[in-house]
């Protein structure tokens, strides 16, 4: 049974993720920070803002509304809870209305948000058209059809952690077989299935910020440039062709070394790792969002994608506008489903 404060709290991190959804973050709730697969803590709000071209702000937001806040030790766990993320901002929300608190925030660089604030807040973002993550996630109760043991609330919030750890081409890759398995689960399901639809849409704007974030220095490079960098990303990861060729390499001189080379002789395996590459078509990915326009657009339609999962009226993948159908389909042709299957 949730507790009245419990339910309070959530409530007012609904209306603080409507206010800043309102002035133009990419907002999500509930992200669990966990380490060596322990679960550490939940970031109550996570703010991504596009604020130029080359630039982008992470901000880390701490809600309490309690009758005793205890404002200030918050102020500090949410300043090592900076830290601890590699965050640029870090907020604390309280009921707290003290001066002493206010001040003692901003001495160490923390924002703040007061009851008085609160309070107005929760009164101007109500409970709208927008489904609350509660709602969401007991959406998310239904079986999974492809694989009986994925429960999709814990795959959710496995998928919710990429932001927090795997900001990068690391976390757009794992996020691309997450695509895929959505995609398997909607065709499985007979194009049926909210739970695959609602989280297709998530994931696909999770994927657009971790890319909108690892592609911020592809600002000063022509077309050419940007579509050999991003493909690189897309084939490699984060580590990137070079450090994955001396990986590869490594591999090779461990099992000479090892005397295996009589099981699997080097070149084999070269051509083996090599087939595997060329099979991988990362050039359909990297020719795709080297188009300056569609760059400079990732952080407006991951918001569009976010804001579609959330909608109480879900529109299916077929009935999306052209843009948004274009980069399903794409998704679609990189992971050869058949995108007349999905749209």
């Amino acid at each position: 049974m949730v507790s009245n404060s419990g339910q309070k709290g959530y409530a007012a991190e609904e209306a603080l993720r409507g206010y800043f959804r309102n002035t133009g973050y990419f907002v999500v709730r509930g992200i669990p920070l966990t380490y060596r697969k322990y679960d550490v803590t939940d970031v109550d709000l996570w703010l991504y803002a596009k604020v130029t071209s080359i630039a982008a702000e992470r901000s880390c937001v701490d809600v309490k509304r309690r009758k005793t806040p205890q404002a200030m030790e918050r102020v500090l766990w949410t300043k090592g809870l900076m830290g601890v993320l590699g965050v640029d901002r870090a907020i604390v929300v309280t009921s707290d209305n003290r001066s002493e608190t206010r001040d003692f925030a901003a001495a160490h660089g923390v924002g703040i948000l007061q009851g008085e604030f609160l309070q107005r807040i929760i009164a101007s973002f109500p409970p709208s058209d927008r489904l609350t993550e509660e709602e969401l996630l007991t959406i998310l109760k239904s079986p999974c059809v492809v694989d009986s043991a994925t429960e999709w609330r814990a795959w959710f919030r496995g998928i919710k952690t990429t932001l927090l750890d795997s900001l990068s081409f690391d976390g757009c890759n794992s996020l691309l077989l997450a695509v895929k398995f959505l995609l398997d689960e909607y065709v499985a399901t007979g194009k049926t299935s909210e739970v695959s639809v609602r989280l297709l849409y998530i994931v696909v704007s999770y994927l657009l910020i971790c890319l909108d974030y690892a592609s911020r220095s592809l600002a000063s490079l022509d077309v050419m440039g940007r579509t050999a960098t991003l493909t690189d990303g897309f084939r490699y990861g984060e580590a990137g062709r070079k450090r994955t060729e001396e990986i590869v390499q490594m591999a090779l001189q461990l099992l000479a070394d090892a005397g295996k080379t009589g099981l699997f002789s080097g070149n084999t395996l070269r051509d083996e790792f090599d087939r595997q590459v060329s099979e991988y078509c990362a050039e359909i990915l990297g020719e795709y969002f080297a188009k300056k326009e569609l760059l400079k657009s990732l952080f407006v339609t991951a918001r569009a994608f976010e804001n579609m999962a959330y909608a109480r009226t879900l529109v299916r993948p077929d009935g999306t506008s052209s843009e948004q159908k274009a980069l399903i389909g794409l998704f679609c042709d990189f992971l050869r489903h058949d995108r007349k299957e999905i749209i």
